[in-house]
């Protein structure tokens, strides 16, 4: 049994009423207040007449029966207080709910249905005025029937203030199906109790019961929606945009702490912003911050994202594109990442996006169409909200076109309904198709002067840097600081640059000959940084900076940071992982400011432009960058850690970090192949050492993979259209192995999501399997614990499957995991909470209908969802008196009961992915 609130204490009719009422809006109390029994009658026969006139009619009656209730329940109490204006707060709810569900007949339905059920189980309360008189138990227990009133009223009201109604309606209504019927369970026991004229003894009991089984069921409660949310946030499975907000908002604050001056917040008393943030309706819903090019843009939008976060003035989404991620440059990330974070703010409507991940048969969410259904709905739903968008001008144009066509349309719709609710925030470089899609938007251009005094406490505190390092004289540091400033030209990324390769300079000499010929815009500033990696005396830190950077520029999703140490590790040469590579110090000691860590452990450029002006000035061509990678995966998936091996050899493999990078070379290694013929052409191979390098890599893995290559189903006649290695003596190997790659990536079926190579993918299974026992063992040491967290972070179980997210992240746990592999061998789900297939799940949609018709008919009716039942002679519900032997359910004739049970004999059982 699930009940509504602990009894209340003395009094408690007007403490359920306060609490009631401190739960209702402004505009609910006012209107409720002044509500009559009468004002509620003419309503319900206003509601018939329309119905009438539409040959719509339904059966009324229904809340009739509850009405009567209440107004007996009025005469009964009038001896503790003033009745008319307690029930006005039932007839107010009643009349409004009415009102709102009666624009659709199947939520006007439920509703009829529910005041019939409250009616039939509400205490009997004629003929016992004297009793409640006499006894004070006996008043608890109307307190209590009180507080039930209120309490399903409350929930009702903000399941139908939805303004998507039609769109939640079912998934909220049955979410509320388990207090439902605690309300109801707990009315049938007070109306056991009035009409046995319990005895003190009896009652108290009820009292207690009552306060422990209402605790037990908010833990429940709250446990489920948690669970639920998890799962949601889960399935959508956006991109991690909150990691680089943290970043900026970190970075802002470093500067405060040095400074204390809060860089940006200047752009909060622009007039623009100011209304953008304004409840008052703005001149239109879309503001456009256009800047060049390094002039700080992502920290202007963490700015106005805290500002609005800090307020608390709406819900706000935000996300940050990034060029060198593929899964933040594109509509259907962007989509996800705002409803990841729109969804999270939004706990009321978790049960309709938790039906529609269990309905959708997706392991996370894929479709483009359903991601847009699911976002128009939140947003027309919304009251109001704010969606920021950065880096606009890092998408393809494409992606660019269809990002701003449906941010155009769903716009356009929320403006229909309420003008302003949904205002989006959108800041990019001046390009022309942005321009001309940003037609109507509210423009704000971002110019040298708006900048001027960031730039300048910035070039301050760390000219004061230098100045102490070098020992510097004031009219040097001015110098600098003056000079900086000018040429910066309003470009903060300008000014970071030159900065951080003064205060790297190795020497007074060095320092004076770079102040006194400081570079000439953003390519000159990272020429400046790339002269000084080139020249670093440490002739192996000048090899590191260049490996770092030339997997930086070619990866095909971000590496994290113990990626790049695990790559820069590994030996071609002597076939080894040697941990003693591993870098002890940061990596902005060996590649200064061209790349930062993000929290989370991301490695990223600087910036867009970082990897752009490295190639164009020639300090890491593409080709070589790809030479390289492709090199490294082949010569490092030949290592004899890929061997069969025995258990105690893996083992000390594992401990000595050798499978780090075993995530990213097995899933793209194809990748970079593919890539490295594409982007041969032209290309200069500088001299015999890539010959030799490239060769030795093929040759090694055509030998270790040998059997699996010839037996894997190519188009043997299928030639690249890029020849430029035709003169290598393994040409013909090389071939062998594009062929192999071209066919892998060519998959669009479940075979993608399998390691194509067939030996590589049982000692995969082996070396994860070895990892993941170590989780479990209960003798390992915190030392140990904490060298393979080093390598191999904190997820340990990760998913099978090439192309999912999850191969990659992982999970903590094994039953995490487990869960989510259920999710991709049985994706579709029952959505009936207490069905063991909600876990369980069907591998088609066909078997979840079969499972529909015959476990739960008549699913598809709204009204089931709070066991409708028939209607007897009398105009009541009809007990379901077939109960089922085995579960929970109970059905009104015996042969809905027997084809139920039936299915009780097919086991249902998930399978396991190992």
């Amino acid at each position: 049994m699930t009940p509504s609130p602990p009894i209340p204490p003395p009094n408690g009719f007007e403490r359920a009423l306060k609490d009631f009422k401190s739960r209702l809006k402004d505009s609910e109390k006012a209107k409720f207040k002044a509500t009559t029994l009468d004002d509620l009658k003419v309503t319900i026969l206003a509601i018939q007449s329309e119905q009438r006139s539409r040959k719509k009619m339904m059966h009324m009656g229904r809340i009739m029966s509850f009405l009567e209730a209440m107004e007996q329940f009025g005469k009964v109490i009038e001896i503790f207080l003033n009745v008319a204006d307690m029930l006005a707060f039932v007839w107010g709810p009643v009349k409004l709910l009415l009102l709102t569900a009666a624009c659709w007949s199947e939520s006007f339905d439920a509703l009829l249905d529910a005041y019939q059920l409250i009616a039939e189980n509400f205490p009997i309360l004629d003929g016992y005025q004297s009793t409640f008189a006499e006894s004070d138990r006996m008043q608890a227990v109307l307190e209590c029937a009180w507080s039930d009133i209120l309490n399903f009223h409350i929930q009702a009201l903000r399941i139908f203030e939805q303004s998507m109604l039609r769109q939640f309606f079912r998934s909220l209504w049955k979410d509320f199906k388990s207090r439902f019927q605690g309300i109801l369970d707990d009315l049938k026991q007070q109306k056991d109790l009035v009409q046995s004229h319990a005895q003190q003894l009896h009652i108290h009991n009820y009292e207690v019961d009552r306060r422990k089984t209402f605790a037990e069921f908010e833990e429940a409660k709250l446990k489920r929606s948690a669970e639920k949310k998890a799962f949601v946030v889960q399935w959508i499975a956006a991109p991690r945009t909150i990691l680089h907000h943290e970043s900026l908002c970190q970075i802002r604050q470093e500067h405060y702490d040095a400074t204390q001056r809060r860089t940006g917040q200047w752009i909060l008393n622009h007039e623009e912003i100011k209304a953008c943030l304004a409840p008052q309706v703005p001149k239109s819903s879309f503001f456009w911050i256009s800047a060049m090019a390094g002039a700080g843009k992502s920290v202007l939008a963490s700015v106005v994202i805290e500002e609005i976060v800090d307020k608390k003035t709406a819900p706000i989404a935000f996300f940050y594109c990034k060029n060198g991620d593929p899964g933040q440059r594109t509509l259907i990330s962007l989509m996800k990442a705002v409803l990841s974070q729109l969804v999270t703010q939004q706990d009321h409507l978790i049960p309709y996006y938790h039906d529609e991940a269990v309905r959708s048969g997706e392991v996370s969410l894929q479709s483009t169409k359903l991601c847009k259904n699911l976002l128009r709905h939140i947003l027309l739903n919304i009251p109001r909200a704010f969606l920021v968008v950065d880096g606009l001008d890092e998408c393809e144009d494409t992606e660019r076109k269809s990002i701003l066509d449906f941010l155009s349309e769903v716009i356009n719709l929320c403006d229909s309904k309420t003008p302003g609710k949904v205002r989006v925030l959108i800041l990019s470089r001046d390009e022309p198709d942005i321009r001309k899609a940003l037609a109507i938007a509210t423009v704000i251009r971002i110019g040298r002067q708006d900048t001027l005094q960031d730039i300048e406490s910035y070039i301050q505190y760390h000219a004061s840097q230098v100045q102490q390092k070098f020992m510097l004289p004031d009219v040097d540091r001015e110098y600098i600081e003056q000079n900086v400033l000018d040429k910066s030209d309003g470009m903060f990324l300008y000014a970071k640059l030159v900065m951080a390769n003064l205060e790297g300079q190795p020497s007074l000499h060095l320092l004076r000959e770079e102040f006194h010929a400081l570079p000439k815009g953003l390519g000159e500033a990272y020429g400046r940084n790339l002269y000084r990696i080139r020249n670093n005396p440490r002739e192996n830190e000048r090899e590191i900076a260049r490996r770092i950077l030339s997997l930086m520029i070619c990866c095909k999703r971000p590496l994290r940071w113990r990626e790049l140490q695990s790559a820069i590790s590994i030996d071609p040469i002597n076939q080894v992982v040697d941990a003693a590579q591993r870098l002890s110090i940061h990596v902005r000691d060996i590649c200064g400011s061209l790349i930062e860590v993000l929290p989370g452990d991301q490695v990223e450029f600087v910036h867009i432009t970082a990897c752009m002006h490295i190639e164009e000035l020639g300090y890491i061509s593409r080709f070589m960058a790809e030479q390289s990678m492709s090199v490294l995966c082949l010569h490092y998936l030949s290592f004899e850690c890929f061997e069969e091996k025995n258990e105690d050899v893996l083992l000390g493999f594992v401990n000595e970090g050798y499978f780090a990078f075993q995530d990213y070379a097995i899933a793209h290694w194809p990748d970079h192949l593919l890539a490295l013929f594409q982007v041969s052409v032209g290309a200069v191979h500088e001299g015999p050492l890539v010959e030799n390098e490239t060769s030795s890599a093929f040759l090694l893995f055509a030998d270790r993979y040998d059997v699996d290559l010839s037996t894997a189903p190519v188009d043997k006649s299928l030639l690249p259209d890029y020849n430029s290695f035709q003169f290598f003596d393994c040409y013909q190997t090389m071939i062998s192995v594009w062929r192999h790659a071209r066919h892998v990536k060519g998959l669009f079926d479940d075979r993608r999501d399998v390691v194509s190579l067939a030996s590589l993918g049982i000692n995969l299974k082996k070396n994860r399997a070895l990892l993941e026992g170590f989780s479990k063992s209960t003798t390992k040491s915190s030392f140990t614990q904490g060298s393979l967290q080093m390598f191999y972070g904190e997820n340990w179980f990760k998913c099978s499957k090439l192309s999912c997210y999850y191969f990659h992240e992982g999970f903590a746990t094994q039953s995490a995991r487990q869960a989510h592999y259920d999710r991709h061998d049985r994706p579709f789900r029952c959505e009936e909470e207490d069905c063991p297939s909600t876990t369980i799940g069907f591998g088609s949609l066909k078997e979840l209908d079969k499972h529909r018709r015959n476990m739960h008919p008549g699913i598809d009716k709204l009204s089931s969802t709070f066991a409708r039942l028939k209607n007897g002679k009398n105009g009541l519900a009809a007990e379901h008196k077939y109960p089922c032997p085995q579960c929970s359910s109970r059905f009104a004739t015996r042969l809905e009961c027997r084809i139920h049970m039936k299915c009780h004999c097919v086991a249902i059982k998930p399978k396991r992915i190992t």
